[in-house]
């Protein structure tokens, strides 16, 4: 079923963009529209959406895809030219393409007319998932438990001889336990040096020696909607050095959590985090974006980065971030999501962040 207060806001988006049609082919943006998912793998699956209201369907018979009151449908059979079925539906002039479509399927709606003029078409899509409505801010609440869940069983699964991937499967099994599906193993769990890289996957060798950082960066879809957070702890003891950056980390998170508001820009957020830790002495050592939208994706607008001046509205959700990566030798990362509220902004997740050194039990 269309969900005609969703469809409203991406006419509108449309419209400010002077966008008079777009093609609407991927699958959060799908489900976000009309509540469904197809997967077409590399089939071709669009909606067709014009600045008019006018709706067009164009699905494989293999997507088991009903009719919907309010667009016309086209279905095709494998074998058959459903880019042809596609362009003939197209006004001349601009047509906006998904972001997400295989190059494939564009190339294939290009080659059947000469008067349209491809341009990038996911914002008015991207622009109203910005927004959650009461509906989704509870989903990810919920999302939000389960994750403050993980974090606290993942930690107290480190033992002496336990490699990252045992812990990091441990974890993954835990989220499939409480609503939690995806397709594979995305848990970073990370030991001492490996920390250090902000995308360190876990391993089946390292295991956690005594002075090592901890860092879990746990996410998974719940329901639907994605949780996500980091924490970093130390395994029976931490340096004094380790206990400063863990601090300024902290800090700079701080910072940023009490400065979000409406109406502040994202590069301004990121901004405030990232001066705590340049003016601690470690502005080099903080190599990534402060944060990015979370929703039914784990990464969508908007974006917490120095490029970003998209202004901050209640209803908003994005990670908080910062970090600092020593090579070599240590990572600390601290995350959130929050909601923006209307004076300030929501934390959904709620694992304690003051330092811990774990494992002296």
């Amino acid at each position: 079923m269309i969900n005609y207060g969703r469809l409203n806001k991406i006419l509108e988006n449309m419209k400010k963009l002077d966008l008079p049609q777009i093609l609407v082919c991927d699958d959060s943006a799908l489900f976000y529209l009309i509540g469904k998912k197809i997967q077409p793998m590399e089939r071709a699956g669009a909606i067709l959406i014009k600045q008019s209201g006018e709706i067009h369907a164009f699905m494989n018979n293999l997507f088991c895809f009903d009719p919907e009151e309010g667009m016309t449908m086209h279905y095709y059979a494998d074998g058959e030219n459903v880019y042809k079925m596609i362009a003939d539906e197209l006004d001349p002039g601009k047509v906006g393409f998904d972001d997400k479509w295989m190059s494939k399927h564009t190339v294939g709606v290009l080659s059947e007319r000469s008067d349209i003029i491809p341009v990038s078409g996911s914002t008015p899509v991207d622009l109203a998932k910005m927004i959650k409505d009461e509906k989704e801010i509870e989903l990810l609440r919920n999302a939000g438990r389960v994750n403050d869940m993980a974090v606290e069983f993942g930690i107290k699964s480190i033992k002496e001889g336990r490699s990252e991937l045992e812990i990091a499967n441990m974890i993954e099994a835990l989220f499939e336990e409480n609503g939690g599906v995806q397709d594979e193993q995305l848990q970073m769990v990370c030991f001492g040096g490996g920390a250090a890289n902000p995308h360190h996957w876990p391993d089946k060798e390292t295991t956690v020696k005594e002075g090592d950082c901890c860092l879990f960066d746990l996410w998974c879809p719940i329901n639907g909607y994605w949780c996500d957070m980091t924490r970093t702890v130390f395994w029976k003891k931490v340096s004094d050095k380790h206990r400063e950056v863990y601090e300024i980390v902290k800090a700079a998170q701080q910072a940023a959590l009490d400065f979000i508001k409406p109406g502040v820009k994202m590069s301004e957020i990121d901004a405030v985090a990232r001066k705590v830790i340049t003016d601690a002495g470690y502005g080099e050592y903080f190599t990534h974006r402060l944060g990015h939208g979370v929703g039914m994706t784990v990464h969508e607008p908007p974006e917490a980065s120095a490029s970003c001046d998209i202004v901050t509205q209640p209803g908003m959700c994005f990670s908080v971030e910062p970090g600092i990566y020593l090579p070599g030798e240590v990572g600390v990362r601290i995350e959130d999501l929050v909601i923006v509220t209307e004076d300030g902004c929501e934390t959904l997740t709620h694992y304690p962040k003051d330092l811990q050194v774990v494992g002296n039990d």
